[in-house]
């Protein structure tokens, strides 16, 4: 399945997370969580669910980003 169609599949916090990675680059959870405006519990879920997709993965340190800002 290419990229293009994944990224129509997702859920709209999913889509929202992949927007701020693709505008910021690479982030901290706690950022991530904060410009979305999501709990702790809820940003995790979504997160996980786009590492498990390949859509994100942990960058340096305590970042995330997405596999070509690596």
């Amino acid at each position: 399945m290419s990229q293009q169609n994944l990224e129509k599949e997702l859920d709209p916090y999913e889509r929202k997370m992949l927007k701020l990675f693709k505008e910021r680059g690479q982030m901290k959870f706690g950022q991530i969580i904060m410009r979305l405006g999501l709990s702790a519990n809820h940003g995790q879920r979504v997160l996980n669910s786009l590492l498990d997709k390949e859509l994100v993965v942990h960058g340096d340190g305590s970042r995330y980003c997405m596999p070509e800002h690596k």
